[in-house]
Order: structure tokens, then C-alpha cells, then sequence
């Protein structure tokens, strides 16, 4: 009997550690959420006269919607521009919630 009580707590503590060892998955590729991001940001509201490259820094609330924490811009036109097209915007792909994630948002004039 004594036997059978330490094997059934040695696999409940295996089946335990294992469960807590596993990664949350999340279904959002790279690319994909890139491809919802640029869908978001299509056709500014300013004219793109030089090309150049910001920084935007998002979290993902409960909801899935993007809460932007940051824009690393001196333009004020995109700076308001990023926040109005991406700040609570739901998201189709999962990322993992409360994560700090670093966009980089290139902006190209179309001549």
C-alpha cells in the first residue's frame, strides 16, 4: 500500500511539473501581425514627403486590442496619426497579453 501511495503522488507531481513547464501558445506570427498592422496604417492622412522609420512600442490588453504605450517620432503629424489608427484596435492574431512589443513603422513616399 505504501508503494502504491508513492507512485501516485510521483505522478501527480510529474503530470503537475509538466503542465507549468509548457509556453502559453500563441497564434501570431511574425508576419501575420505585421500584415494586420500594415492593413491598419494604409493610407495616411499626411503627405509622405522623405522616407523614415518610427518606432512604436504596444501592449495587448484582455480584449486583444492594441494599447499604445509609445511613439518614437518628432513628427507630430504621425505621431497622432500611429495613436489614431492603431490605439484600440482589436487584433485577429493572439500575442501574448501584457508583453512589451517594439514595431518599427517605415513610412516611404509613393513619387
Amino acid at each position: 500500500m505504501k508503494t502504491l501511495k508513492t507512485v501516485f503522488v510521483a505522478l501527480s507531481i510529474l503530470i503537475t511539473s509538466s503542465a507549468f513547464a509548457t509556453n502559453p501558445t500563441t497564434s501570431g506570427t511574425p508576419e501575420t501581425i505585421a500584415k494586420e498592422i500594415t492593413a491598419l496604417l494604409e493610407n495616411p492622412t499626411f503627405l509622405v514627403t522623405q522616407e523614415q522609420t518610427v518606432a512604436v512600442e504596444f501592449v495587448l490588453n484582455k480584449n486583444n486590442e492594441v494599447v499604445v504605450l509609445s511613439v518614437d517620432c518628432k513628427d507630430a503629424d504621425v505621431c497622432s496619426f500611429i495613436n489614431s489608427r492603431l490605439n484600440r484596435k482589436v487584433l485577429e492574431s493572439e500575442l501574448e497579453l501584457g508583453k512589451v512589443y517594439t514595431l518599427p513603422v517605415k513610412f516611404v513616399s509613393k513619387d
